[in-house]
């Protein structure tokens, strides 16, 4: 990397945001240990809408060793510095999320609304008095994150992060901030919260769902030759391809309109192999699923037709709550039906 910081020359920053320096005497130089501080786990956040990425570059804006993301779901936010550098650790991180004037109150702080986002820390313990870190020096590896309620932000605010990163060999660091030890300016982010869907409505327990494959499903009950009330599609005759159908909860007598759409079925057809995949939205779970896949329409019971998800020759049970199920169906050839149950519950 100190190749790298001397001699590549990266224009980046179309969303500006962190200046760096790599003095040595700015600050209290504490030399660390290696070993990486445990717990620092990676939070799964389906976030809604675009998460917001930048990169954390050095003062002349020639490299980028990291980058810091923020994004939310419906109660929290999430940000994370990750880097990218091999050999290097984060070993102090810091950040400030709040309002422009909460930003602009911080004790030595010069912030220039007009300008391009710059702020100005006219401290040398500055970065480290940021309201939001660990505080220490040590090894946080090449991930470090913070999340905290969206309750406790308004509907937009400012984003401000530092780190400083450390190379394993020979100790040597590299502050992505400032420009000096007496006046260290960086920029701000503005961050919008984004506007997640509306949860799923509930189903108040548990219900039967078929896939429906719209222009090739034929709903059991005008099938000649079934004698059964059970609701539900046989979808073909398909030759090899891809498919991607919604599944419908609780549309008696196929009825979408009464239905609950609950998730999508994907069908990857290539003789002599079908792989099928039951995938639900978030909110609602697979308890179980029955599958039948061949030649005719529906399978055949004693010679007859059945639409009895139990006698599909294909099945899972017990799924215990997944959100996607997977079949590979072998042995195929010709066109073929797919009839796709499952049991759905809310999650």
């Amino acid at each position: 990397m100190k190749t790298r910081i001397k001699h590549t020359l990266l224009l980046l920053m179309a969303v500006p945001f962190i200046l760096v320096s790599c003095q040595k005497n700015e600050y209290n130089d504490n030399t660390e240990t290696t070993a990486p501080v445990a717990g620092q786990l990676k939070t799964d956040l389906v976030y809604c809408g675009t998460p917001l990425v930048a990169p954390i570059v050095d003062y002349a804006q020639t490299v980028a060793p990291a980058t810091v993301t923020v994004m939310n779901d419906a109660t929290t936010l999430l940000v994370k510095f990750e880097l990218s550098e091999p050999g290097w650790f984060i070993n102090l991180p810091a950040l400030f999320i709040g309002t422009p004037e909460q930003l602009a109150a911080l004790p030595d702080v010069t912030v220039d609304f007009n300008g391009p986002n710059t702020v100005y820390f006219n401290s040398v313990n500055a970065p480290f008095g940021l309201p939001i870190g660990p505080g220490n020096y040590a090894n946080y590896g090449t991930y470090w994150e913070y999340s905290m309620p969206l309750s406790e932000l308004p509907e937009c605010f400012v984003v401000v992060a530092y780190t400083r990163i450390r190379n394993s060999t020979d100790q040597s660091f590299l502050d992505i901030w400032g420009k000096s030890p007496s006046k260290t300016s960086g920029y701000y982010l503005n961050y919008c919260r984004q506007e997640c869907p509306p949860p799923p409505p509930p189903l108040g327990g548990c219900e039967t769902a078929y896939a429906f494959g719209e222009s090739v499903a034929t709903c059991f009950i005008s099938i000649p030759g079934v004698q059964s009330n059970n609701w539900g599609w046989s979808n073909g005759p398909l030759g090899a391809g891809s498919y991607s159908w919604p599944m419908y909860a609780g549309a008696g007598q196929c009825n979408i309109g009464n239905g609950t759409h609950v998730g999508t079925l994907t069908v990857d057809y290539t003789p002599p192999t079908a792989v099928v995949t039951y995938t639900v939205f978030d909110g609602y779970v697979l308890n179980e699923t029955h599958l039948y896949v061949g030649n005719d329409i529906l399978p055949k019971k004693k010679n007859k037709y059945t639409t009895a998800p139990g006698q599909f020759p294909y099945k899972h049970g017990n799924l215990n709550g997944v959100s996607s199920d997977t079949f590979t169906i072998n042995g195929l050839s010709g066109n073929i039906y797919v009839a796709a149950h499952s049991v759905v519950c809310d999650e």
